[in-house]
């Protein structure tokens, strides 16, 4: 009967407590960065400092130069003094009175109204007939005068007829030397006053016997 080699002891047995791994084989042992990274703080606080010296330097080399060299100051040379001539002083002429324009009155009634009317048409004056016209008929009232009446004119109004707010006044008598016939619209529209609104005239037709 062959008997076997003993093996291998593998029983745990306990490590001192100040006992450290050793690092993983093939890698070096990692090292500190605190020391790093204080540097490179106190680096960048250097920096900071030389660039904020520079910029007072800066500052106060300017502020000296500004006060050493002041700008040049532009001196204004005084307006030339004028000598002032007496003008002879022009007379003046006397003022006049404005004349202000004669506004026609008012017909007190329709008859007085035709009459006024008639007596412009009998002078020729369109503008002193249209002061009697209606505010619509203004225009129309010197056409129908360049149509219808011409020198020598004499027409005689009649008695007018109807009742508000259109009468009727008769016209008869002659005008461009021929015997005529005709009647003037008088409007009466409250509260406008009366006004001719047209009138028209025709030549009265003769009969032999």
């Amino acid at each position: 009967m062959s008997s076997t080699p003993p093996g291998p002891n593998y029983s745990w047995q306990p490590q001192p407590s100040n006992f450290k791994s050793a690092p993983p084989y093939g890698q070096p042992p990692r090292k500190s960065r605190a020391g790093l990274i204080i540097a490179l703080i106190v680096l960048l606080i250097f920096v900071a400092i030389g660039a904020v010296g520079i910029l007072a330097y800066r500052l106060v080399a300017n502020h000296q130069d500004s006060k050493s060299n002041p700008a040049p100051s532009k001196s204004v040379a005084p307006p030339p003094a004028t000598t002032t001539h007496p003008t002879a002083s022009k007379p003046t002429k006397p003022s006049t009175p404005a004349t202000k324009p004669t506004s026609t009155p008012p017909a007190t009634s329709v008859a007085d109204l035709g009459r006024r009317f008639v007596a412009q048409l009998n002078a020729n004056n369109s503008k002193g007939a249209a002061a009697y016209a209606c505010r619509e008929s203004q225009q129309v009232i010197p056409l129908l005068m360049q149509t219808l009446v011409g020198p020598p004119t004499k027409l005689t109004p009649g008695t007018p007829t109807g009742h508000a707010p259109i009468f009727t006044i008769p016209l008869s008598g002659t005008s461009k030397g021929a015997t005529v016939t005709g009647f003037l619209v008088v409007s009466q529209i409250s509260p406008d006053p009366i006004c001719i609104r047209a009138f028209t005239i025709t030549t009265k037709s003769t009969t032999t016997n």
